[in-house]
């Protein structure tokens, strides 16, 4: 009997649980549908080492601390080359690949999570995928969170968007929320999207609030906008998409789509327990107002002027209309 071919899964992203979840829910699944001819190896960058072999700028990726840049054109190149078959990162490192991904972190994009499975779920969200594959030298399965919406957090009390005005906040990048927080009179601070420990520069005096997730947060106030989401995409290398048949591609997007929606699923889920055990953990959430969410997004609208020649035409308004 034939022993199934190695798929390299490499995890070139924090927090690493979260990533490892998913890549076992596609392994589980994916042996349902390629009659044991493929099998994922799941792999942290120290396993891949201790297995294969190093490749210069890859070591950034299994640290906590430090600007990922080095390290995501390194994962590329591992992609492009078919030194690894797989992985999965964020949706805004992607779009320096092909510009289009990048729509996906604007502010008020998305209504609701239905919203968000309705569209890349469908048309849309498939022409991505497959456009990235046309552009670069990686191709897009599906769409998964990375901690689900975007919120503020802060060491002192925020209650409302006006206690925004005047903070030091580190952002994602200008399309998340930098924009807005610049036309409120504040300062908006970019940094890699890769830097995982953003909240360090509260910390040091460098910032007073930082754009983040619940599951990334270590504070102890949150504002609750829930202005964009945090989501991420599993892509496979073209080099290695080539190799494939027919019938195990469709299998391939088959488990990309049952672990997609599992991860997004956790990502709630996620949410919902941190809510429920945020005072007992010594957080406090403030759910922006109803009046402040209209004026809040009202401002983030600069932002969808500023980039309107930015991304491929009517796929922003296609997006908000899904």
């Amino acid at each position: 009997m034939n022993q199934p071919r190695k798929i390299r899964w490499l995890i070139a992203h924090q927090p690493q649980e979260l990533f490892v979840r998913t890549a076992r829910a596609f392994s589980e699944e994916l042996k349902k549908h390629c009659n044991n001819e493929l099998e994922i190896e799941i792999l942290t960058y120290p396993e891949y080492c201790a297995r294969y072999q190093e490749i210069p700028g890859l070591d950034v990726l299994d640290q906590k601390d430090v600007s990922l840049d080095t390290g995501v054109q390194a994962l590329w190149n591992a992609l492009f080359d078919g030194n690894i078959e797989m992985s999965q990162t964020q949706v805004g490192l992607i779009g320096d690949l092909y510009s289009d991904f990048h729509a996906l972190d604007l502010p008020f994009l998305f209504e609701d999570h239905d919203h968000v499975s309705r569209t890349l779920e469908g048309p849309i969200g498939q022409e991505l995928c497959a456009n990235l594959g046309k552009k670069s030298g990686v191709t897009g399965l599906g769409f998964t969170y990375s901690g689900g919406y975007r919120v503020i957090g802060s060491n002192d009390p925020i209650a409302s968007i006006k206690d925004l005005q005047g903070l030091r906040i580190v952002v994602h990048n200008p399309l998340t929320l930098g924009t807005t927080i610049e036309s409120m009179g504040g300062e908006a601070k970019v940094v890699c999207p890769g830097l995982w420990n953003k909240y360090d520069l509260i910390g040091k005096g460098e910032a007073d609030a930082v754009e983040t997730t619940y599951l990334r947060f270590n504070g102890k106030h949150v504002l609750k906008t829930n202005h964009s989401m945090f989501m991420t995409s599993i892509v496979v290398g073209n080099k290695f998409w080539g190799t494939l048949t027919d019938t195990q591609k469709e299998a391939f997007q088959k488990a990309a789509l049952y672990a997609s929606r599992k991860e997004r699923e956790w990502s709630v889920q996620d949410g919902e327990k941190f809510e429920r055990d945020a005072v007992a953990n010594g957080v406090t959430i403030t759910e922006i107002s109803e009046e402040d969410r209209v004026a809040l997004k009202k401002k983030s609208q600069l932002t969808y002027v500023k980039c309107k020649h930015y991304f491929s035409k009517d796929l922003v308004k296609n997006i908000r209309l899904h």
